[in-house]
C-alpha cells in the first residue's frame, strides 16, 4: 500500500472514541460492529504508537463489557490483557500520555475486579486516580465511571463510607448529563449507582433507606426497559427482604431476577440462583433448594464464577448434607479473596444455625470467624496490602 493510500490516524482515533462510547452504553452489537471497523482501519492506517495502545486498551474494555453482558462470547480476555501489557511496555516513554496511563490502570483494575481480586483491583484504581485530574476537562463521564467502579470495590470490601461517597459523586455527575431536549443520557448508570448506594444502606442495617432506594431503582429500571437492569433491581429488593427475614417476598423477587438473567444468560444469573437456593433452604423447601443447587453449580461453572461456586457450598454444607468441613472451605475462600464482608455475614448465619441445632461448640468457631472478619474490616488491613 502506498503512503497516499494510508488512512490518517486521527480518523481512526475518532472511531475508537465512538467505539468506547457504545461500550460504556452496553450496546453489544454496535460495539462489535465498531470493533470490526476500527481493526480494519488500523490495518490500513499510518503507523502511530499511541493509536496502537488505544486500540489494545479498547479491546480489553470491550472484553470486560462482554464478560458481564454476554459472558458466553468471551474467549480470550486473558490474552487480550497480556497483549495490552506488551504493547504498553514497548511504547516509547514520550508516548505514555496521562490519558493512556489512566485508562491502562483503570481497565486493569476492572480486569481484576471481575475475578474479585479486590486488593489488586483497588491498587490499580488508586494508581489511575493519580491521573484523574490531569484528564481533559470534558472527561466528566470518564470520571463518573471511575468513581462508580471504585465504589464497587469499596462496597465488596465493606468500606461503607468510601463506597457511598464515590457512588454519590458518580451519581451527581451522571445526573447532570442531558441531551439537547433535557433528557437524561446516563439513566442506566444512575441506576447502577443507586444499586451500590442501596447495598451500603443494607450493610449499615438501615433497612428503611435500603428498601426505599432499591424500590426507586426498580421503578427507574422499568422505565429504561432493559431486562438485565430490571433483573438486577428485583435482585436487590429481594436482598433487602431477605435481611428483613421476609422470606416469601425475598423469594418472589429472587425468582423474577433469576428468570430474567437466565433467559439472557447474564453473568448475574449465578448470583440470583445462589440467593434463591439459599432462601429456599431457609424456608425448609429442601427439594427445591437441591434442584437450584445443582443448577447453580452448572451456571457458576459456565460463567467461571468461583465466588458463587463457593457460596453454593453454604447451601450444601448447611442444609443439604450438613458438612462442616465444606463450610470451612468456603470461609477459607472468603479469607483468601479478602471477602471479609461475606465472611462476617455468613459466619454469623452459620453460627446462629448451629446454635439453634444445639451444636454450640461448633457455633463458637464460626462466631470467631465473624469476629476475625469484623476486625479485618475495621482495621482496613486488606486495603494496605501490596500487589
Amino acid at each position: 500500500m502506498s503512503v497516499p493510500d494510508l488512512i490518517p490516524y486521527h480518523f481512526v482515533t475518532t472511531d475508537i472514541n465512538h467505539w468506547y462510547v457504545v461500550i460504556k452504553q452496553g450496546r453489544i452489537e454496535k460495539a462489535k460492529e465498531m470493533k470490526r471497523k476500527v481493526e480494519n482501519e488500523f490495518n490500513k492506517m499510518e503507523k502511530n504508537e499511541k493509536v496502537a495502545v488505544y486500540l489494545q486498551l479498547l479491546k480489553l474494555r470491550h472484553e470486560i463489557m462482554l464478560s458481564y453482558l454476554e459472558p458466553d462470547s468471551v474467549k480470550d480476555i486473558d490474552s487480550v490483557f497480556e497483549g495490552l501489557k506488551e504493547t504498553r511496555e514497548n511504547l516509547a516513554p514520550e508516548s505514555l500520555t496521562n490519558t493512556i496511563e489512566f485508562y491502562f490502570h483503570f481497565f486493569t483494575g476492572m480486569y481484576h475486579f471481575r475475578t474479585r481480586d479486590l486488593v489488586i483491583a483497588l491498587t490499580y484504581y488508586r494508581e489511575a486516580e493519580r491521573y484523574l485530574d490531569l484528564l481533559d476537562e470534558n472527561a466528566n463521564t470518564d470520571k463518573a465511571e471511575f468513581y462508580f467502579k471504585v465504589s464497587e470495590v469499596y462496597y465488596y470490601m465493606k468500606e461503607t463510607h468510601f463506597s457511598m461517597n464515590y457512588a454519590q459523586r458518580a451519581y451527581a455527575i451522571f445526573k447532570r448529563q442531558k441531551d439537547d431536549k433535557g433528557n437524561l443520557t446516563y439513566g442506566k448508570e444512575m441506576v447502577h449507582c443507586q444499586f451500590v448506594i442501596f447495598g451500603n444502606w443494607l450493610d449499615k442495617m438501615c433497612y428503611e433507606e435500603a428498601l426505599e432506594t432499591a424500590e426507586k431503582a426498580l421503578k427507574d429500571a422499568v422505565k429504561i426497559g432493559e431486562q438485565h437492569l430490571i433483573g438486577s433491581a428485583h435482585f436487590n429488593v429481594g436482598l433487602c427482604y431477605n435481611h428483613l427475614e421476609e422470606l416469601d417476598n425475598a423469594e418472589k423477587h429472587f425468582q423474577i431476577a433469576y428468570e430474567i438473567h437466565k433467559a439472557q444468560k447474564h453473568i448475574y444469573e449465578s448470583k440470583a440462583v445462589f440467593n434463591l437456593a439459599y432462601v429456599k433452604a431457609k424456608q425448609n423447601d429442601l427439594q427445591a433448594a437441591l434442584k437450584l443447587y445443582e443448577e447453580g453449580k452448572k451456571i457458576a461453572e459456565r460463567h467461571n464464577n468461583q465466588e458463587v461456586a463457593e457460596k453454593l457450598k453454604l447451601v450444601k454444607g448447611l442444609y443439604l448434607s450438613f458438612d462442616l468441613q465444606t463450610l470451612r472451605e468456603v470461609f477459607e475462600f472468603f479469607r483468601e479473596k479478602n471477602l471479609y464482608g461475606d465472611m462476617e455475614e455468613y459466619a454469623v448465619a452459620v453460627a446462629d444455625f448451629l446454635t439453634n441445632k444445639e451444636k454450640r461448640h461448633d457455633a463458637v468457631d464460626f462466631y470467631q470467624l465473624a469476629i476475625e472478619a469484623r476486625k479485618q474490616i475495621q482495621r482496613g488491613k486488606h486495603l494496605n496490602e501490596k500487589m
